[in-house]
């Protein structure tokens, strides 16, 4: 990531800080998954998008007094021996040229300076990076034991989630956050169409799995998310993850999948007939998901809120069904779609945001109507990743097929081939 634009991000979370006050930041750490094997790292994307950097257990401390801001990175030191187990440590000078930050210490320093600086300034609040959702986690960050040391030490500290600041900084993206999603789809759109080429009665889903990945992997990205391959009644399930199952010739397989560029996601959703051709209810379906995609993406304008747009989508996808006799009333819907229309896109998958903030030029956000027939066997979702802009909207994911017919085309052209 560019100099300036680390350097712009501090400067805009800063000017947001209450006067008297310290953030302090946490890059997250590399987790055991079992024995000695760890998984990937994965950095807190509130730290990189202030530093850039993906290195694990560093610290960043921005302190606000009388107006000026001090911003100190806290570092491992050089270690010889540990970089024979765990790879290069860069030196101080290396950390300012990829960061911008001229004020670098050790992290074994962290704890002195934090007391004499605490003692020397009068701070009110701190700003902290805990995790925002804790409903499925087994396990203590070390974002939250920072977090329980700073409250033990300092309590008369107000602590304040930095999200309060964050999130809305993040939903605004610059042109170069625009231009990473903006790759990150056009590799999404490669992997998609290696599927659909592959594709066919008696492949397993983690074969198609494995071609989506080839993709994203051959072009130096990463995945925003596990890969959802879920063929026939699996499309059910909004986030199965098995992806091992045979794939019959007759059903539809609905991809939810994404690459990732420097960690700006995209996520994209198409469904497609396994053997290259959609059957008659199955198209009748997949043309109603079509249909709220398009009009959910029409409605996309400064002001509106992503419920608003949703409700726009319902609309569609009710009337569809009703004409189909799959359903009498608009409560039924329920049933056949259970969940929203979108959300923010970013450095996360699932940036935050509030689904009744209005949409501000800059956000990028998804639209993913769908449907889930479960006497059918059936369930189409379309998603696709949009920028919203002064003007209205900006598909950033347009280039990926979605027409039926078109899909249609390319399987049958490309599965010829293979």
């Amino acid at each position: 990531m560019k100099q300036e634009f680390l350097k712009q991000n501090r400067e805009k979370f800063q000017k947001k800080m209450e006067e008297g006050s310290i953030a302090l930041m946490h890059s997250n750490t590399v987790y055991t998954s079992s024995a000695d094997m760890h998984f990937p790292f994965e950095p807190d994307r509130d730290f990189y998008y202030l530093t850039g950097l993906k290195l694990p257990d560093f610290l960043y401390l921005a302190e606000k007094s009388q107006g000026e801001v001090k911003e100190t990175l806290f570092v491992y030191r050089k270690d010889e021996q540990e970089e024979k187990w765990t790879g290069y440590r860069y030196t101080k000078e290396e950390l300012t040229d990829m960061c911008g930050m001229t004020n670098i210490a050790y992290l074994d320093q962290f704890q002195n300076y934090l007391a004499s600086s605490m003692a020397k300034n009068s701070y009110k609040t701190a700003y902290l990076n805990t995790p925002l959702t804790t409903t499925w986690k087994t396990y203590i960050s070390p974002q939250e034991t920072l977090a329980k040391q700073v409250v033990e030490k300092y309590p008369y500290l107000q602590i304040k989630h930095s999200s309060e600041i964050m999130i809305p900084l993040r939903a605004i993206k610059e042109p170069y956050e625009v231009e990473q999603i903006r790759q990150a789809a056009e590799i999404t759109d490669r992997g998609l169409r290696h599927m659909m080429r592959i594709s066919r009665g008696g492949i397993n889903e983690k074969e198609l799995e494995a071609a989506f990945c080839y993709e994203v992997i051959q072009a130096g990205a990463t995945m925003s998310f596990p890969p959802i391959i879920a063929s026939g009644k699996n499309a059910l399930v909004l986030h199965y993850d098995s992806n091992d199952n045979v794939v019959e010739d007759d059903s539809l397989v609905l991809a939810d999948v994404g690459a990732a560029k420097k960690y700006y996601c995209a996520d994209v959703t198409r469904t497609f007939p396994a053997g290259g051709k959609f059957n008659e209810i199955q198209r009748k379906i997949y043309e109603i998901v079509l249909e709220a995609n398009e009009k959910a993406i029409g409605c996309i304008k400064e002001g509106i809120t992503l419920t608003e747009i949703d409700q726009c989508a319902q609309e569609v996808l009710y009337k569809g069904l009703k004409e189909l006799n799959i359903l009498e009333t608009k409560d039924e819907l329920c049933q056949y779609y259970y969940h929203s229309i979108g959300h923010s896109l970013g450095l996360d998958a699932h940036d935050s945001l509030n689904r009744t903030m209005p949409l501000k030029a800059g956000m990028v956000i998804t639209i993913e109507p769908g449907l889930y027939v479960e006497q059918l066997g059936i369930g189409v979702r379309i998603e696709d990743d949009v920028l919203v802009t002064e003007a209205g909207y900006d598909v950033l994911t347009k280039q990926i097929m979605k027409n039926a017919d078109e899909i249609e085309q390319f399987m049958q052209k490309e599965q010829k081939r293979c």
